[in-house]
């Protein structure tokens, strides 16, 4: 542990100093503002990654849902969060306070969003055909909340600074607060349920205990960089009321939607996000299956493997920071894509077989599932500023809310995808053992068939024309505006 503390602190030693040395950081953001804004990453990942690994084990296991039905559930969100994030992309880019653009929405939004985290997961007495409607519409309300922090929080993050490295190093740090989160909302599950259970609560009640905390600390997180960003959200000078006309408003928010959806680096954003997490979300939701029916596990075990998972994912962040920051993000994302792939496709042929296998399954697994975040987000800034020269328009929250909705769409997709085929394949949520058939197909949804999705992530990736190179033409430009 002293080996891996002494490696990683001077991996990151040498991103924020040496780094700052070499003049590619400006100083336009303190160290103060950026682990500020950081924060808010915990209560992120900590929100997605409970609802993305847990939400198909609760309902098929605790809420007695059949897989097809809780896959559906799951894909009802991301339909509603369809409809809604590009409305909270326009409020985001429209609305001004005395408090400022983003930060009244975050902390609006906090309380939905813990709330919804809550009753999702806690299960009621309710007839068969009834309870799926119910959880739909509590999935409905934990999207709301969450879109509504998450976009304008994004958008937070592209007005800190115009510096293509140093929006990476911003996410620097919100990659390891995300790891934070990460771990909370992955490792800790399972250890508070089995504590509260061995001292006699029941596993309904457990769950419902555990999304409580989790969901608290979310919000607690996220008042933090509402607190902490005060200097980088500015008050809104005042305007004068306008009439309002909803009909116009409406039109609008679909029309400027659908005009950055058609810009050409938008679409291939669109469709490496996407895959990216629904890649995520496959491997991180089946590996609860995958632990516990086919190798076997307990849950101290299942928490000791993800915790081993975020840990690995720690210390990857000042790598591949590094490596961005020497070569750029595209290529960076792509090459570990790759090596992911590579690593599955071993895997699956090998077997998941001792302790070795084991530990190879989580090494590439955590490369195919943290990567995204470490970088993307800083990515969806860069086309912030390709949209302000092509168009002229000032348009940040509705860019990066479409992160907000590839999120949500990749938890439905991804847990539908995942929920027929463990119906398929005849998994029963009641059975102690599964069949030769489900355990087989347990193990393809957490080896090769998410590798399908990333692969199309590289592609799109491949495509997408926004490099160093062309990002630093774009700013030119702006200068000179």
């Amino acid at each position: 542990m002293s080996l891996w503390l002494y490696i990683n602190g001077q991996l990151w030693y040498s991103v924020l100093v040496k780094t700052n040395a070499k003049g590619y950081i400006m100083q336009k953001t303190t160290l103060v503002e950026k682990i500020g804004y950081g924060f808010a990453s915990l209560g992120d990942a900590t929100a997605y990654g409970f609802i993305g690994v847990f939400l198909l084990f609760f309902l098929t296991t605790i809420a007695g849902i059949s897989p097809a039905t809780a896959g559906t559930i799951a894909a009802v969100g991301s339909i509603w969060n369809a409809v809604v994030n590009p409305v909270m992309g326009y409020i985001a880019d429209k609305v001004q306070t005395r408090f400022g653009r983003r930060r009244p929405m975050m902390l609006a939004f906090s309380l939905p969003l813990a709330l919804g985290m809550f009753l999702v997961f806690t299960n009621v007495d309710l007839p068969e055909n009834i309870k799926p409607i119910y959880y739909g519409f509590l999935v409905m309300l934990y999207w709301t909340g969450y879109t509504g922090f998450f976009v304008p929080y994004l958008a937070l993050g592209a007005d800190y600074t115009t510096d293509y490295d140093d929006r990476t190093i911003l996410r620097l740090f919100g990659s390891f607060f995300n790891m934070l989160g990460a771990t909370l909302s992955m490792v800790m599950p399972t250890m508070i349920v089995e504590f509260l259970e061995h001292h006699g609560m029941t596993s309904e009640s457990a769950w419902s205990k555990t999304a409580l905390l989790l969901g608290v600390i979310a919000a607690a997180t996220i008042v933090i960089t509402v607190v902490a960003s005060k200097n980088k959200d500015l008050p809104c000078e005042k305007h004068e009321k306008q009439e309002i006309h909803i009909t116009k408003e409406i039109l609008n928010i679909f029309k400027e939607y659908g005009e950055v959806a058609l810009l050409k680096p938008m679409k291939y954003l669109i469709v490496a996000s996407l895959c990216s997490l629904v890649t995520y979300t496959m491997i991180m939701s089946d590996m609860v299956y995958l632990f516990t029916y086919n190798l076997g596990l307990d849950a101290g075990e299942i928490s000791a493997c993800l915790l081993a998972r975020t840990i690995l994912g720690g210390i990857l962040i000042p790598i591949v920071s590094k490596i961005v920051l020497r070569t750029d993000k595209r290529e960076t994302l792509i090459g570990f894509y790759l090596f992911g792939m590579a690593g599955m496709i071993v895997i699956k042929v090998m077997g998941i077989v001792g302790f070795t296998g084991l530990c190879a399954y989580i090494f590439f697994a955590t490369i195919c599932t943290t990567i995204y975040w470490q970088i993307m987000p800083s990515v969806f800034y860069d086309m912030c500023e390709y949209d302000k020269v092509t168009t002229g328009k000032n348009r940040t929250a509705t860019i990066v809310s479409f992160q907000g909705l590839v999120e949500a769409l990749a938890v439905g997709i991804g847990g539908q995808v995942l929920g027929w085929i463990l119906e398929w394949a005849g998994f029963s949520g009641e059975a102690q053992m599964q069949s030769e058939l489900a355990m087989t197909w347990i193990e393809n949804s957490g080896t090769m068939i998410p590798i399908i999705f990333l692969a199309i992530a590289a592609v799109a990736l491949y495509k997408y024309p926004i490099n160093k190179k062309v990002y630093n033409q774009l700013i030119n430009v702006r200068k000179e505006d």
